[in-house]
């Protein structure tokens, strides 16, 4: 199985008027927490049996009402295969008879927490090892209750897991958007799953202060390279930089007047007027439904090219 490359928040904002809840009942889509099904390289296994395993799992967690899609969700499914005995059959020809202890964890990749664990002892037979462990892990019964009861901690687990530490999120979330560091700050916050209520509230409420100074901050980078670009007389580029200031930014107001000074002054140099408009919205509700994607776009691509390293499995396949 290849190498996992980045993460994908599976909530990054609800809209303001989601009902969330501290139970594990029903929950809008956009903050129910999912649980992936992934078979890290490093677990170990044949690479013949990594797809199947996985899709096993898939279904453990479908059934259970929590599937997601690998690279969607931050809490993932992983397995660990022991070998418990390893024979050769006195038949001919001879074939490779397996024990194999297959354990199962819910983690949450970002924490590196451990939620919850079950383990199933299987048998298989095969004229090769890698036939063998794939006849045993054919047994794997995903309606069977074992499992039901092990999905079923591992969700309250997760909503335990954020009540208890959701001021240390908070807390931490803040420390990292002082340090201009606000993709992993809205990554942070995006995490938390609206079925632990009081921590998704608070997350939710601290992600459009973090939000406004990650747009703040950019803006005036995008305005300090118009205003170099302006200067070199470099209108593609005054253009670019100006496309990325937005009605939510401080620094608007001051873009729209470098948009009338350099229209003023191409007009006045005998050109054709310049056609540039700096994007506008019409009410309250364009500006917040801006917001949102934004925000949502902030902590995707912090996801995918900042979170790398939280796929480094060696702490829980140790050896």
């Amino acid at each position: 199985m290849k190498k996992i490359t980045g993460i994908i928040v599976i909530i990054l904002f609800a809209a303001t008027s989601l009902v969330a809840q501290s139970n594990l009942g029903r929950t809008d889509d956009l903050g129910r927490i999912g649980i992936a099904a992934i078979v890290p390289d490093e677990a170990g296994l044949p690479a013949g049996t990594q797809n199947m395993l996985q899709n096993r799992m898939m279904q453990i967690a479908t059934q259970n009402g929590l599937g997601a899609i690998e690279g969607q969700a931050q809490f993932a499914m992983v397995p660990m295969v022991s070998i418990i005995t390893h024979d050769v059959t006195p038949t001919a020809p001879p074939q490779v008879a397996l024990t194999v202890e297959l354990s199962l964890y819910i983690v949450d990749v970002v924490s590196q927490n451990i939620f919850s664990q079950t383990s199933i002892e299987l048998r298989g037979v095969g004229n090769t090892e890698e036939r063998a462990y794939s006849q045993a892990l054919r047994n794997v019964n995903p309606r069977h209750g074992q499992f039901r009861g092990f999905v079923e901690r591992g969700k309250e687990r997760i909503v335990e897991y954020y009540n208890s530490q959701c001021d240390v999120i908070i807390t931490g979330s803040q420390a990292l958007a002082n340090q201009k560091q606000f993709g992993e700050a809205l990554f942070l916050l995006m995490s938390v799953p609206d079925v632990s209520r009081e921590c998704f509230h608070m997350a939710m409420n601290l992600t459009a202060d973090i939000y406004q100074l990650y747009a703040n901050d950019k803006c005036n980078q995008h305005l300090a390279a118009a205003r170099a670009a302006w200067a070199g007389k470099d209108l593609i580029k005054v253009e670019e930089n100006l496309g990325q200031i937005t009605p939510d930014m401080d620094c608007y107001e001051e873009a729209q007047q470098l948009v009338q000074t350099v229209t003023q002054a191409v007009e006045a140099e005998g050109a054709s007027s310049w056609q540039f408009r700096m994007t506008r919205y019409e009410d309250d509700v364009d500006m917040q439904r801006l917001k949102v994607e934004a925000g949502r776009d902030v902590a995707k691509r912090w996801a995918y090219y900042g979170a790398h390293r939280y796929f480094d499995w060696s702490w829980l396949y140790r050896n």
